[in-house]
């Protein structure tokens, strides 16, 4: 019956896909994000259901390529610029990485479908509502991963913990996105900033309680993985979401509140990793990340152009440094290693845009009416600046190369900043549409000698020809305020 219902799901969204690609495009991520194949791993068994989600999108992109339905300027901007050439970078790394022989055609299928996928998502989440359902499928997805990892505890399921921290989801096979205990964490840490920002937008105050309940839980679903870096990421949350908020009385309430809960259900695996965190000079894993950073800086030294190759960090580390095999566990390190100095550029190029673009679109929704539409807004804005944000801490501990939440939260403000735009040439719009308007009633003749001047214009030509007007006064949101007005 599971199989039947998921065949069913399956040929709905790859028809919607076809016809609709951001049907497919959420369908996509919903896929990379909960994992789905990998929690009820026995309906999806012999069905590769990301790939015909993948192959439908893109046929229906390409449809839509052809009938010329695309705003291809949506493309032109300084963060898909600089996402472009890491992607470029990557590919280069993989073609002429010195390390880079006999590669499996796997790395670069699986970084290239990421990137696709990004680029697909510009185009077409371009609306409010498309908008909505990816942020709701992330909200939906952390809820289930919180509800999921507190039941494996109070089940005691074992199986799921290795040496006392809790592993994601992972099929029979292996199959997983979270298996690496770290990689789970950070689901939490990106997204239970989305879960609080969620329930202010909620009307009902038992629904946004609800939601406000699934915090403690998700700082435990931290706790259990026992990741030190996840520690830190939902340090830097909770510290971020006191920054922006209002009330900051509440400041110390909510930090004691977390320190409290740390003592009460951190439990002995997570206590004795965080001990760990100040004394890195004495911990063995910390210093095995300096020595893997060392051996990266020379790599970077002795490739700069193409890197050692993509995925080979962890066969070329023995021959920079004396240590054995291992991965940077530092993003930009394994970037900038693997594929050179401009993909290391364009990483850290990728950071500094994403928070300039926080600033703008802030700044734009605080300038809107405010109404349901510049709530959610500012909203979305405040949670993907906190959940980006202690995503780039972990980063600092961690290679997330290929971790699709990254891509994910570039969508969400890359969509609400070309929203922004929409808004304020549609504003705008609306201002000059009614300034010529109240201009063609006051003197009809106006309008016909400037034949479409600028408003500037168009008032002054008011003044000089309706004098017992006095001055004419618009309102920054267009409305015509009359005579009177000059005084205020």
């Amino acid at each position: 019956m599971g199989k039947i219902l998921l065949f069913l799901l399956i040929a709905s969204a790859g028809i919607g896909a076809l016809a609709r690609p951001w049907i497919g495009v959420h369908s996509y991520y919903l896929l990379a994000i909960l994992g789905p194949q990998y929690i009820w791993w026995w309906n999806f068994e012999g069905l590769r259901v990301s790939f015909v989600i993948s192959i439908c999108t893109i046929l229906g992109v390409l449809y839509k390529v052809l009938e010329s339905k695309y705003n291809y300027q949506l493309l032109i901007n300084k963060q898909n610029f600089w996402v472009a050439l890491l992607w470029f970078a990557i590919a280069i790394s993989y073609l002429f990485g010195p390390y880079a022989t006999n590669l499996p055609g796997s790395l670069l299928y699986a970084a290239s479908v990421i990137f696709i996928f990004y680029f697909i998502s510009v185009m077409e989440i371009d609306r409010l509502f498309k908008l909505r359902i990816l942020v709701l499928i992330f909200v939906v997805s952390t809820i289930f991963l919180t509800y999921w990892a507190n039941k494996q505890y109070l089940d005691m399921n074992l199986m799921q913990f290795n040496y006392g921290r809790l592993m994601g989801p992972y099929s029979l096979l292996g199959g997983a996105i979270y298996k690496d205990e770290n990689a789970f964490a950070i689901l939490f840490v990106t997204g239970l900033p989305f879960v609080y920002y969620y329930a202010w937008a909620v009307k009902r105050l038992w629904l946004r309680c609800a939601l406000w309940l699934v915090i403690p839980l998700g700082w435990h679903a931290v706790f259990l993985t026992g990741s030190r870096g996840g520690l830190v990421g939902l340090l830097v949350i909770v510290l971020l979401v006191i920054f922006l908020s209002k009330r900051k009385f509440l400041a110390m309430p909510l930090i004691l509140l977390f320190l409290f809960f740390f003592q009460w259900q951190a439990g002995d695996t997570m206590k004795s990793r965080s001990d760990t965190i100040a004394d890195y000079d004495q911990e063995t894993s910390a210093q095995m990340r300096i020595d893997a950073w060392t051996g990266g800086m020379r790599m970077i030294a002795d490739h700069p152009l193409t890197g050692v190759g993509l995925g080979t960090f962890a066969n070329a580390l023995p021959d920079y440094h004396d240590t054995a095999p291992r991965v940077a566990h530092n993003t930009f390190m394994q970037f900038a290693a693997e594929s050179g100095v401009f993909a290391g550029i364009a990483y850290i190029a990728i950071l500094f845009n994403f928070f300039r673009n926080f600033r703008r679109i802030h700044e734009t929704a605080s300038s809107l009416p405010e109404d349901e539409e510049s709530q959610q807004i500012n909203l979305y804005n405040k949670a993907s600046f906190v959940s980006f944000s202690g995503l780039i801490v972990c980063s600092l501990f961690l290679s997330l190369n290929n971790y699709e939440i990254f891509f994910v939260l570039l969508i969400i403000s890359n969509s609400l900043n070309q929203i922004c735009k929409n808004l304020l040439e549609g504003e705008s719009l609306v201002e000059e549409t009614e300034q010529k308007k109240i201009a063609s009633a006051l003197h009809p003749q106006v309008v016909d000698n400037v034949h479409g001047q600028r408003c500037d214009q168009i008032l002054q030509n008011v003044h000089r020809v309706s004098g017992s007007w006095g001055v004419a006064a618009i309102s920054s949101r267009g409305r015509f305020l009359g005579p009177a007005a000059e005084h205020h």
